[in-house]
């Protein structure tokens, strides 16, 4: 039995060996010219995306070199929005700041904005249990569309005053849509090789193909993530609010102040200093003033107890001094 099927083996070689070397030149001459056809269509498909490539390229780079936000609207494409990203910077001061917290919910609320992040400093309860008069601050970063971007700003006085405001405007436009063009003629390519797959032939076709489709995926992604980003941020406005609690609103700045006038600002800014400090002086004595009863009940306690310690102590010395005294007389004589 193990013989019949070595001898079958032998025939299957020997036909396949047979096979093989039947091939005519002819056939070879067809598949090599195949084979160079496939690669000439690579390499055209290839050449005319590179060929777009850098003219994107070329008009990302001079948009930003043209204007400051790196935005020219002569690279615009016809027809397509501007792509403009507003934010701000903004100082609050308030009297009131749980009414100010509230109110930036109903700000935030009314604009159908919400909070990207938050945090607050100084209302600890043992400060509000006590009357303490610390100053409370909070800052926020708040994200609302930016078409209710400038309803917003003017609504900031009625959180307060408003000492100090920034806004900034940044045009991504030519970025945005030269990115756009570029990730394109990315996805150009990449469907002109997947067609090539469908004709490959041979696994190392395959495997430049399934290379090149995979460094182009990843530069198709990287782009399509980049346009999200501007987009979330052309959509939703940023705004950074800082909530400062005060006393006194910072008064408006004048063109020119006397030397008289920036005296009495002085002396006011002093005498307020020290009223505030008296304040918070009285609240501390009146909290300690427990503990400060407790301590001179003691000391009036113990007072006795030492006092005759002490005469118990000066009494034993004068006694050993006497007693030196006597025996040094007594050896004198």
């Amino acid at each position: 039995m193990k013989k019949i099927v070595s001898l079958l083996l032998v025939l299957l070689l020997a036909l396949s060996l047979c096979a093989c070397g039947s091939r005519s030149p002819k056939d070879a001459a067809q598949a090599s010219s195949a084979s160079t056809s496939y690669y000439a269509d690579y390499d055209a498909a290839e050449a005319a995306v590179y060929a777009e490539e850098p003219a994107a390229g070329f008009a990302m780079s001079n948009a930003a070199a043209k204007t400051e936000g790196g935005s020219d609207r002569e690279d615009t494409p016809d027809g397509n929005p501007e792509k403009i990203i507003y934010s701000a910077d903004v100082t609050v001061e308030t009297t009131d700041f749980d009414g100010s917290l509230a109110k930036i919910e109903e700000l935030l609320a009314s604009c159908g904005g919400w909070v990207e992040s938050s945090s607050v400093n100084g209302a600890n309860f043992y400060q509000k249990s006590r009357g303490y008069g610390g100053t409370r601050s909070a800052s926020f970063t708040l994200r609302i569309p930016s078409d209710r971007f400038d309803a917003l700003m003017n609504s900031l006085s009625s959180l307060g005053n408003v000492p100090y405001t920034h806004t900034y405007t940044e045009n991504v436009t030519s970025q945005y849509y030269d990115t756009e063009a570029h990730m394109k003629a990315y996805q150009t390519q990449e469907a002109r090789l997947l067609e090539m797959m469908e004709k490959a032939e041979t696994v190392e076709d395959i495997v430049i193909l399934e290379d090149r489709l995979t460094e182009l995926r990843w530069h198709i992604e990287s782009l399509q993530s980049t346009l999200k980003n501007w987009d979330r941020r052309v959509s939703y406005s940023s705004v950074s609010l800082s909530l400062q609690e005060v006393q006194e609103y910072t008064p408006e700045a004048e063109i020119r102040l006397s030397y008289g006038q920036r005296l009495w600002r002085s002396l006011k800014d002093g005498l307020t200093g020290v009223a505030v400090f008296f304040e918070e002086l009285l609240i501390w004595f009146v909290g300690a003033l427990p503990t400060l009863v407790i301590l001179a009940a003691l000391v009036l306690i113990l007072r006795l107890p030492v006092k005759k310690a002490l005469a118990r102590r000066r009494e034993k010395k004068a006694e050993k001094k006497a007693e030196k005294k006597a025996a040094a007389a007594s050896k004198a004589e």
